[in-house]
């Protein structure tokens, strides 16, 4: 039973995660700084794949009720889901790209 719990939060969470980076991509909320900006290729494509891919896991646990045969598949799945999230984890921290803004010159620092 908690392999089932664990499954659907994990569903949920990558379901957010992709929708969250899908939205930001449209219409940002300023949560993260200007300075880092998004590939909107790679995070399109993760973003597509989170939602996608904690659909498949949610349906497939959902399908293992039923057919009991299936529970084998979703465990793997969630071993995959996990091993996602934190290769998703990753790219959020180390892989993309960071604009740093300018110096503003010497003599308009103070905005005289």
């Amino acid at each position: 039973m908690l392999v089932y719990l664990f499954v659907y939060v994990l569903a949920a969470v990558l379901v957010f995660q992709g929708t969250n980076l899908l939205g930001e991509l449209d219409s940002p909320t300023a949560v993260v700084p200007a300075e880092v900006r998004l590939t909107s290729a790679m995070a399109s494509r993760w973003g597509g794949y989170l939602v996608t891919f904690g659909a498949l896991l949610a349906v497939m646990g959902l399908l293992s009720h039923v057919y009991p045969e299936l529970f084998g598949t979703v465990v793997f799945l969630r071993d995959l889901g996990l091993a996602s999230a934190a290769i998703y984890g990753l790219w959020l921290v180390f892989g993309r790209k960071v604009d740093y803004l300018p110096a503003p010159p010497s003599g308009e620092a103070h905005g005289h």
